[in-house]
């Protein structure tokens, strides 16, 4: 489980180009030159970040849009989450 709070914002960096593939988002790192593949419900996630956002909003949000449990939600969106700050394509706002 992850240390991250419900109450935590996040927001996209801004030095990441970004563009849809069929339903799939592809997100490059200009400062590191990597690119990541975020699929599933991970580009709607990627949308709510374009602002600073709540995990708990975040959460919230899929759950009305997606047929997830809350718990399940909660659980994959810190990991989501936290796999973005660990390759420095989001930040905390």
């Amino acid at each position: 489980m992850s240390n991250l709070s419900l109450d935590d914002l996040f927001v996209r960096k801004t030095d990441l180009v970004a563009t849809d593939m069929d339903g799939d988002t592809v997100v490059m790192t200009l400062e590191q030159g990597e690119y990541y593949g975020i699929s599933g419900v991970g580009p709607r996630i990627w949308e709510l970040l374009e602002k600073p956002i709540t995990l708990s909003a975040i959460i919230n949000t899929i759950c009305d849009e997606f047929e997830v449990d809350e718990l399940t939600c909660q659980s994959d969106a810190q990991e989501f989450i936290q796999d973005l700050l660990d390759n420095g394509t989001v930040t905390k706002a």
